[in-house]
């Protein structure tokens, strides 16, 4: 079973800090991880050009470090966690790759800079989904405690079983809910084939999502799940659906890779970006 034990908190000047701090903390405690908490400040403000009659401004590293541990202490309220500082200059999402890989971390956290009800997630935190080969958790809303219930767009395969195997690990006093939108085929005109039955497709399609969210249930003891049937878009369906719902994550499995680089399905990106929930995106 994967386990998390050193956790990676990427921060820069945008995102909302002391709910990224605040929900890192309380995974931690409970995982009883390692934090290694990371400020990125962006090279190109670092500095303006000589010519223009300033001189190169220095980063106030110590400065920072004692701020963001200050922040620790605080949110931390009396929960020992252990963390490091530290202070990078570059591209946010580069740094966070490469210090997730040189720590060798088993999850990143990262924050967004709206609230859950914007979609816009950001350039950084959406690159470091995409190239990430740990689990990125994306902080979209302040903290109101651990989550209790997270729902998981599934479309059967291994790699979405093992994002839930993983979540009923990291957050074993959560409700776990998989959902399954199914798209009907409706498809009429001269050019449909003739005694090609769709009817037939439809309903057959609706009985394999049915077994196999049965399957799944039982697999891993999960609650009960949801089939959506009828849509035209299953993308927007599931968006209905968890808008319908007081969930507090929605879990997303990476859909494979290319080269060296994970990747998100078009409807996991569209989820990740719409979803007003905070979002684990699992890569094993």
């Amino acid at each position: 079973m994967q386990s998390v034990k050193r956790i990676v908190v990427g921060l820069d000047v945008f995102a909302k800090s002391n709910r990224v701090l605040k929900r890192a903390i309380l995974i931690a405690a409970r995982a009883k991880a390692e934090l290694f908490v990371i400020h990125v400040v962006q090279v190109p403000w670092l500095s303006l050009p000589s010519y223009f009659g300033s001189e190169n401004i220095e980063v106030d590293t110590k400065g920072i470090i004692k701020k963001i541990n200050k922040q620790v202490t605080k949110l931390s309220d009396g929960i020992e966690v252990n963390h490091t500082v530290f202070v990078k200059e570059g591209n946010t999402a580069d740094i966070i790759e490469h210090e997730a890989k040189v720590l060798k971390a088993d999850m990143i956290i990262m924050g967004v800079n709206t609230n859950g009800k914007s979609n816009f997630i950001g350039s950084t935190v959406e690159k470091v989904a995409h190239h990430s080969h740990i689990p990125v958790l994306i902080v979209k809303n302040p903290v109101k405690g651990i989550y209790k219930k997270i729902i998981a767009p599934t479309d059967f395969l291994e790699q979405s079983k093992s994002s839930i195997v993983f979540a009923k690990n990291i957050f074993p006093k959560a409700k776990i809910k998989p959902v399954h939108s199914l798209e009907e085929v409706f498809i009429d005109g001269p050019y449909l084939e003739v005694g090609y039955d769709f009817d037939a497709y439809n309903k057959a399609a609706k009985k394999y999502a049915k077994d196999a969210m049965k399957d799944l249930i039982e697999e891993l003891s999960i609650q009960r799940g949801r089939i959506l049937s009828g849509a035209v878009d299953n993308k927007k369906a599931i968006i209905s659906y968890i808008n319908s719902g007081d969930y507090d994550l929605t879990l997303l499995g990476s859909q494979g890779t290319v080269g060296v680089n994970a990747f998100l399905g078009s409807v996991a990106l569209y989820i990740l970006r719409e979803t007003p929930t905070d979002v684990l995106v699992y890569e094993p």
